[in-house]
């Protein structure tokens, strides 16, 4: 009898998360058309399917709007239509440039996931919202979703959108070559589609196929079958020409000069990159620009003992990118600054993946990391690789090794070796590691001027020789409701990544963390989440660096809103020789989204801090604040300004540390899916400084470009009487304009 039970609860479970197969037709590349509209001829030659769960809140519960889905495929592409249902009047979202979607999940969106390979080495995640703008994006099995998104990847796809009556309708048409797949003529992939949209206040997530909470890896669970026989797969070269010019003026120290314009410089690049098979590619670039669109938005820093972390943002380091992140920032690729040559060589096997990277850079930027401070300095040419194996038995197994190299013209290098994996364990146990080695001879230079020493060398460069190792491990369990995991590193006080971002050594730590999270479906309550997170560190002298304790609590309400309250306490903490016991702080987060048009997002931190960058370095009383705002006029207008305030507090309440702020307005004007005019205004407290960026960007696919535009900035170095300085008087002026193209062929 229980034999039988048995039985009968596996065929129920294996309905219930039964496969959807996908045997689409096969049709002329002149039956497709892309308008945003799906004719009845256009459905009668197309595999229908439908959007039948709701992943959150609910449980695999009916989906609260009907969604249709229409594939078909030519020789070349892959047509996905979608029909999704719902009053126009409730949709989210505008027209705006491709993967910048605005807010969290501020929009309604249509996810169509791929994973070629079935094996969650890479699922691609090609997105649309009601609007037709895009955004692409690869997804990998990793513990947190900082660790699993990479919102650098580009792939080239068409779409076209039309709001009606009965809610929206988005066509894709996605050429084969866009994404790496398996060799063969026959293919197999998983797929699924998600829609995201908000009804009543509820941010709803609709899903193609069942999903199981207790299963921590999202993108293992795509369990659809998109079955196309007889692709010819059609190998693609793509040329990337580029020109661009600038032209630069300075006041000087007067005020009262005027603005000297120097002569304009020019810079002419290429880029070539030719398919070697369905998924593997090589890419070579001369000259390349690797200049920014839109500048970074300046962080606060001026209480941090260590160099900060910018994003990535150029869209030379997209492809096969994902492969060389690691827990220990090994590979930064904004250590490589100013290239003049650069080749990219990405591969995928059945089983395997890997990459390599060489650059000549010109500019090398050189960070040296220590127990409490860290030190940067500006370097000459260098001659940088990276390259990673990753061998991949299946969606839960996977390992490798990896090594990054730079050789500094003069004297010095710095090789890197390591090897990592990420072990599956019952489904809901994962176990992740990295044990690295790295081997430095210091190149003589005067690139940082210090006398500090570390592990009795000195810090200034001077051509020592030395070796150092780290080493990360992380065991994870999480279920629907609990998350916990244990996290050890071991990072020695020679270790040193020269094309990494390390800035933090000669430590062990361990970090525990218990967070337990729950779903509901009420209109005051969406979910709560509680967690505590308790660190532990020493250096290797085995004395006490940190002890500390977080608590953290957080509810999701109606107008999508999340409040959370954090509170740290700090037991102890040793920094520069000095003990600082029992302080802590608080912190309270709301965001939201209480209409379709306004997202906001506010931070209040409220507490004790160290002064850490004072020559005798104290506690003081922190109070720090950040509001952020996105309001969308129609459907092509947005704002987004922003105040970050940041003041530390003698305890005696007698004078500052530092006070200061960080005021920011971007604000933009989308023509059309490709056409923007942007402004960029920012003003820091701190500096004194000013800039302003005008920019009229033309984006129609992740590679073409064409700007113009300026930044016109200020800083207080003008011959004033400090009362007298106006941060608005400009006193360096740029012009800059660019057009690059792709040419495939």
């Amino acid at each position: 009898m229980p034999r039988i039970l048995l039985f009968i609860f596996l065929i129920i479970q294996s309905l219930a998360y039964s496969q959807k197969t996908y045997n689409i037709n096969k049709v002329d590349e002149s039956e497709i058309i892309i308008d945003g509209f799906i004719s009845e001829k256009e459905r009668k030659t197309s595999l229908k399917t439908t959007v039948d769960y709701e992943w959150e809140p609910g449980y695999n519960t009916p989906a609260r709007l009907e969604t249709d889905v229409y594939l078909r495929y030519t020789e070349s592409s892959l047509y996905v239509g979608v029909v999704a249902y719902g009053n126009p009047e409730n949709i989210r979202g505008q027209v705006r440039p491709r993967d910048q979607m605005e807010g969290d999940l501020n929009e309604d969106t249509i996810f169509l996931r791929f994973d070629p390979f079935q094996d969650a080495r890479s699922v691609f995640i090609l997105a649309s919202n009601a609007y037709g703008s895009q955004l692409d994006l690869r997804a990998r099995n990793a513990i947190s979703d900082d660790e699993r998104y990479d919102i650098t990847f580009n792939a080239l796809y068409e779409t076209k959108s039309s709001i009606n009556d009965e809610g929206y309708v988005v066509e894709f048409l996605i050429p084969f070559n866009s994404i790496p797949y398996p060799s063969g003529k026959d293919q197999e992939w998983g797929f699924n589609v998600m829609r995201v949209f908000t009804l009543d206040g509820t941010q709803v997530w609709a899903i193609g196929d069942k999903y199981d909470r207790d299963n921590p890896c999202r993108i293992c669970q795509i369990s659809g079958k998109l079955i196309m026989d007889d692709l010819e797969f059609k190998s693609k070269t793509e040329l990337l020409p580029y020109i661009s010019s600038n032209l630069i003026g300075d006041r000087g120290v007067l005020s009262n000069n005027t603005i000297d314009y120097g002569k304009a410089s020019s810079e002419v690049g290429f880029g070539v990159k030719y398919d070697l098979s369905s998924s593997s590619s090589i890419e070579l670039t001369i000259n390349p620009d690797f200049s920014q669109v839109e500048a970074d938005e300046t962080q606060i820093d001026i209480n941090s003992a260590f160099a900060l972390q910018y994003p990535e943002l150029r869209p030379y380091f997209n492809k096969g990118m994902d492969l060389l992140n690691f827990l220990d920032n090994a590979f930064y690729s904004r250590t490589i600054n100013s290239p003049s040559i650069s080749s990219k060589i990405t591969s995928a096997g059945k089983q395997s993946r890997s990459i390599l990277l060489t650059a000549i850079d010109q500019n090398s930027p050189y960070l040296i990391g220590g127990e409490d401070k860290s030190y940067f300095g500006e370097g000459g040419t260098s001659y940088a690789n990276a390259y990673r194996y990753q061998r991949v038995i299946n969606n839960g197994l996977k390992y490798g090794f990896f090594t990054t190299n730079r050789y500094y013209e003069g004297g010095g290098y710095g090789n890197l070796f390591g090897i990592d994996g990420l072990f599956t364990i019952n489904k809901i146990w994962r176990i992740q590691f990295e044990l690295i080695k790295n081997f430095n001879e210091e190149p003589i230079a005067d690139w940082i001027d210090t006398n500090d020493m570390f592990s009795n060398k000195s810090v200034r460069l001077n051509g020592e020789k030395f070796n150092g190792s780290a080493n990360y491990f992380r065991a994870s369990r999480q279920t629907e409701n609990w998350n916990s995991y244990l996290f050890y590193k071991s990072i020695s006080a020679n270790f040193r990544s020269d094309l990494g971002f390390v800035p933090n050594n000669n430590k062990k730590s361990f970090t525990l963390f218990q967070g337990y999270r729950k779903i509901f479906d009420k209109k005051y309550l969406k979910n709560f989440t509680l967690s505590v997170t308790g660190d532990l560190s020493h250096n290797f002298n085995n004395d006490l660096k940190y002890k500390g304790l977080e608590l953290e609590f957080g509810v999701t309400t109606i107008g999508k809103t999340n409040i959370s309250y954090t509170y740290l306490i700090n037991s102890f903490r040793n920094y520069l020789g000095v003990n600082y016991k029992n302080y802590s702080n608080s912190t309270l987060t709301v965001m939201g989204s209480p209409s379709k048009n306004l997202t906001f997002f506010t931070k209040a931190t409220f507490g004790k801090e160290i002064a850490f960058n004072e020559d005798i370095p104290e506690i003081g009383k922190e109070s720090s604040f950040v509001l952020s705002l996105n309001y969308k006029l129609g459907n092509n207008i947005s704002l987004n300004p922003s105040l970050r305030f940041s003041s530390l507090r003698k305890t005696d309440d007698s004078e500052f540390f530092y006070n200061g702020y960080i005021s920011r307005l971007s604000s933009r004007y989308q023509f059309n899916n490709d056409l923007s005019l942007r402004l960029i205004s920012e003003y820091n407290k701190f500096t004194d400084t000013f800039y302003i960026q005008p920019l009229l960007e033309w984006n129609p696919n992740p590679s073409t470009i064409f700007y113009i535009g300026g930044n016109q900035s200020s800083i207080n170095d003008f011959d004033l009487q400090p009362e007298d300085f106006n941060p608005f008087r400009i006193n360096r002026s740029q012009f800059f304009i660019k057009f690059q193209y792709l040419i495939g062929i």
